[in-house]
């Protein structure tokens, strides 16, 4: 009886639990998901897969009584910031619950400026990691599901992915109007670029790139601690795996915050969103499939 017992319970254990599912919103190409925290409902929070860590706004975190105590220091682009740090963190999104162990907590008003919405919080990387995130564009779907048992079945392209501080990297291509298609390692970045890719300063000079844009124009970047120059234009075409685009439009920063031997750029939401997007990061891949 006892061993008939023991099976029972292994063989439910061994039950694929259903995967959590909800809606998004699109703001611009920025990812709105509805969250909560203990008795802070209906949280506006962002899902980015190019966000190292999940991170929330002071002001909420503040007006919850979390303790702020532990700091810790930020390199960006325009100096270092001083940031407070809460660990093993439960929150609610799409339903059920998922502890994060390390949350950044600083202040979000410049995102909410930018994107024209309250930012309640970010969720960053580790839910990628720990989960397969299905980011279904065109029916804005998103899902996490339990990577133990999971087998994809479907029509899109399974790409091979490498890391840079946990953040998940492609290879493509980009080709230059009247040039030949220059190997670029692209990180794949959910958090709401305009363009299709942005690279690096780094990649912009060494590849020429940044001379042969068309229809340039000088604009800019709104990141932690302000704003940073940019300069944005056209390509020729831009493949990932055997997806190509024709003539679109890519941001050159002023800024290098990447090792350029590891990566040249982000492939950002404007190529996304095209596609119903598979995280597999525990099988170390990305699937891109059409609608």
């Amino acid at each position: 009886m006892n061993r008939l017992i023991g099976v029972m319970l292994l063989a439910s254990s061994c039950i694929a639990q259903p995967p959590a599912r909800c809606g998004f919103e699109l703001q611009g190409n920025v990812i709105f998901v509805k969250g909560s925290i203990g008795n802070a409902k209906a949280l506006d929070l962002v899902l980015d897969s190019g966000s190292a860590r999940t991170s929330f706004d002071e002001s909420l975190a503040t007006s919850l009584n979390w303790d702020l105590s532990l700091k810790a220091l930020s390199a960006t682009p325009n100096g270092q910031q001083e940031l407070s740090v809460v660990k093993d963190l439960e929150i609610q999104l799409c339903g059920k619950p998922v502890t994060e162990a390390i949350v950044m907590v600083y202040p979000l008003e410049f995102l909410s400026k930018a994107v024209k919405r309250r930012v309640d919080g970010i969720i960053g990387i580790e839910l990628f990691r720990k989960f397969v995130v299905v980011i279904d564009y065109p029916t804005h779907t998103l899902q996490w599901i339990e990577p133990n048992g999971f087998v994809y079945a479907g029509s899109g392209e399974p790409l091979p992915v490498s890391y840079n501080r946990r953040l998940p990297i492609v290879a493509g291509s980009v080709t230059p109007f009247g040039g030949q298609p220059i190997p670029v390692k692209l990180m794949v970045d959910s958090g709401g670029s305009a363009f299709h890719a942005d690279f690096s300063k780094t990649f912009g000079k060494t590849s020429g790139l940044i001379s042969t844009l068309r229809e340039a124009r000088d604009s800019k970047v709104t990141i932690f601690r302000g704003d940073t120059a940019s300069k944005t234009g056209k390509v020729q075409a831009l493949r990932i795996g055997n997806v190509s685009v024709s003539e679109p439009e890519v941001q050159v920063l002023d800024y290098q915050t990447t090792d350029s031997t590891v990566m040249d750029g982000t492939l950002g939401s404007e190529f996304l969103k095209q596609f119903k997007v598979i995280f597999d990061l525990p099988h170390d891949r990305i699937i891109f499939e059409r609608p």
